[in-house]
């Protein structure tokens, strides 16, 4: 690994106390802790299953693996762990295939894991981690893990997006502040396009991203996808006055560009190339922007009557599953995983948000990882999709196929929710009568 990370985490135990360092060491399983004594059954090979992301990260996801499983095996002579990779869009399909096959890994990243909970096929996180591992978890993330309250899905790749400008172009349009409000975001888009701006706000309404981006705009006007009591609300009257505000304030005026339906990669490289003003971007951009030197800030994505709106978040999850019975082992693997310095060692290099509360502190206390910081701080506050429902995923695909028509001229925007309001209630029925 680089010599400037290695230093940065150094300087950041040394400020946060040994304390915390000692206590997370304690949980390393450098030797055996873990959930019981070690199998007497000869060395295991794990298998587990991740995505590979090809050049959408600073360093190839395949030298992340291959260094955290080597310094593994190192300490854990009787374990070993092989790594498949198969491309960030087929990881689940992938996985689905070899659960229905009834070869599931022993460990898999998904970006989804209800039905695996709920049809018996996962270990429980208590079942394989130790309490100070389980409870270094950002306390968001773990209770999106969970299914009837027993957590599953343990967070991996977890990410919060904010609100980027580039810092130029509102120079450039006489912006001299970021918006606090969705009129103030309206009158810096209509400011950019007056100074010749392509695309004034990029909104990523695109397939591959509409399920996230509609989400930031519906919990900035109050809405969302799911009530406190974990109902679909899709028609929630708040949701609609959000989709009617995109459409008339930003869509019709060409605010948002000549495609509103932006995929995340086509907008982050219109931001790239100075064509687009705003949007929201996760901080994986973060070091393609550094590298390129892309004069950028960001900022608290606004509330539709100002202030800052609640947060959206998302994370991939590693699952254990029971097939082989390697409780313990799989416990060892994710503990070391999941040790302070190696998740602080990944995020670092990556641009992407801590998932324990031991490797976001070790983040804050070093200035290097100030980029980091408004992230890091935003995560325990933020809303992630409903992936603990089993009917979220089919969901999801209806959202990500119907929901681009709310934001077309003379659209029926209630009308496009209540169909997809009644979609979640005929799976969630569908999903009661199979549970049955």
């Amino acid at each position: 690994m680089v010599g400037w990370i290695r230093t940065g985490l150094r300087r950041g135990r040394a400020v946060r106390g040994a304390a915390l360092v000692g206590a997370l060491a304690g949980t390393a399983v450098l030797g055996g802790a873990g959930c019981g004594p070690v199998a007497d059954s000869g060395p295991v090979t794990l298998e587990l299953l991740a995505a590979d992301y090809g050049e959408r990260t600073a360093v190839p996801i395949r030298e992340y693996w291959d260094d955290l499983t080597g310094r593994f095996h190192e300490a854990n002579p009787d374990v070993s762990v092989e790594v498949e990779l198969v491309p960030w869009e087929e990881l689940d399909a992938t996985l689905a295939e070899r659960v229905e096959q009834g070869r599931p890994p022993d460990i898999s990243q998904a970006t989804f894991y209800a039905d695996y909970a709920t049809e018996g096929l996962l270990y429980q996180a208590k079942e394989m981690l130790p309490l100070p591992v389980q409870s270094d978890f950002v306390t968001t993330l773990a209770h999106a893990g969970e299914v009837d309250f027993q957590q599953f899905g343990m967070p991996f790749i977890t990410s919060t997006p904010r609100l980027f400008y580039n810092t130029a172009l509102f120079d450039a349009a006489g912006i001299e502040e970021p918006p606090a409000s969705w009129e103030e975001l309206a009158d810096a888009a209509r400011a950019l396009k007056d100074s010749g701006v392509t695309t004034p706000y990029a909104l990523q309404f695109g397939p591959d991203s509409i399920h996230e981006e509609a989400m930031v705009w519906m919990l900035a006007a109050g809405g969302g996808y799911t009530n406190l009591s974990g109902g679909y609300i899709l028609d929630d009257e708040d949701n609609a006055k959000a989709l009617e505000w995109l459409r008339d304030s930003l869509v019709a005026p060409g605010l948002a560009g000549p495609d509103p339906r932006l995929n995340r990669g086509d907008a982050y490289a219109g931001f790239m190339t100075g064509e687009v003003g705003m949007l929201m971007v996760h901080p994986a951009l973060l070091p393609a922007l550094k590298a390129h030197q892309i004069p950028f800030a960001h900022a608290d994505f606004p509330a539709m009557r100002g202030g800052a709106a609640v947060p959206a978040g998302h994370s991939d999850w590693l699952l254990g599953f029971k097939e082989h019975g390697h409780a313990e082992e799989i416990g060892r693997f994710l503990t070391f995983l999941y040790d302070a310095e190696n998740v602080a060692r990944a995020n670092a290099q990556n641009g992407s948000v801590p998932a324990t509360e031991s490797a976001g502190q070790m983040l804050r206390a070093s200035d290097e990882f100030e980029q980091l910081w408004d992230f890091i701080d935003q995560m325990p506050g933020a809303q992630l999709q409903p992936v603990n429902k089993s009917t979220w995923l089919p969901l999801r695909g209806e959202i990500q196929q119907r929901l681009a028509t709310a934001i077309e001229p003379d659209s029926d925007v209630e009308a496009v929710l209540r169909e997809l309001q009644t979609t979640a209630g005929t799976l969630e029925k569908a999903g009661t009568s199979e549970a049955s």
